[in-house]
């Protein structure tokens, strides 16, 4: 029952996004990066990484990154989960709409008050938006778990642990009518 209220709660949420005429969207991710895929990051190569969302049972839809090559994702929460099914991959067809502002977790609400901030999934019925961070020579996009207001941290995998960091960037749409 509780996975199902989840998968209802997010078609609700793309159901209101898709009837407010929003210019991104999640596509199936079977290996290849579509044309229209937003770029978020890079690995240790200097390589373009992607947002990414999974699916994992008994956790929720979880942000993540992809790696251009790579099948598989990994998310965390409670610990690292690898999956190659499930997986969804950021799209847009304006870009230029979608970008990234600097915040702390103790001043997210107030620096994105107004804002459209991009939704990247749910955990435990609650909200999840899409962050990223300089860490080790790679720009990581993750989980910030905005409904933790005053300590909305951002939250990735990273070498098989998950790390939490409370000053990062957070992905916002802009809308125009």
């Amino acid at each position: 029952m509780k996975h199902l209220t989840s998968i209802v709660f997010v078609f609700s949420l793309l159901t209101t996004l898709y009837s407010e005429k929003i210019d991104y969207y999640w596509r199936d991710y079977e290996g290849e990066i579509p044309d229209d895929a937003l770029p978020a990051g890079s690995d240790r190569n200097h390589k373009a990484t992607y947002v990414g969302q999974v699916y994992i049972p008994e956790h929720g839809l979880l942000p993540t990154r992809i790696y251009e090559g790579k099948q598989s994702v990994t998310a965390s929460k409670n610990g690292i989960h690898t999956s190659d099914v499930f997986v969804k991959i950021l799209c847009s067809n304006q870009s230029g709409k979608l970008s990234w502002i600097p915040t702390t977790a103790a001043k997210l609400h107030n620096d994105t008050a107004g804002k459209h901030v991009v939704i990247g999934g749910t955990e435990d019925e609650k909200v999840l938006n899409i962050g990223r961070v300089s860490f080790q020579g790679e720009v990581i996009v993750g989980k910030v778990c905005s409904y933790n207001t005053g300590s909305a941290n951002l939250y990735f995998p990273y070498d098989g642990q998950e790390i939490g960091v409370a000053s990062y960037e957070i992905l916002i749409y802009e809308k125009t009518y």
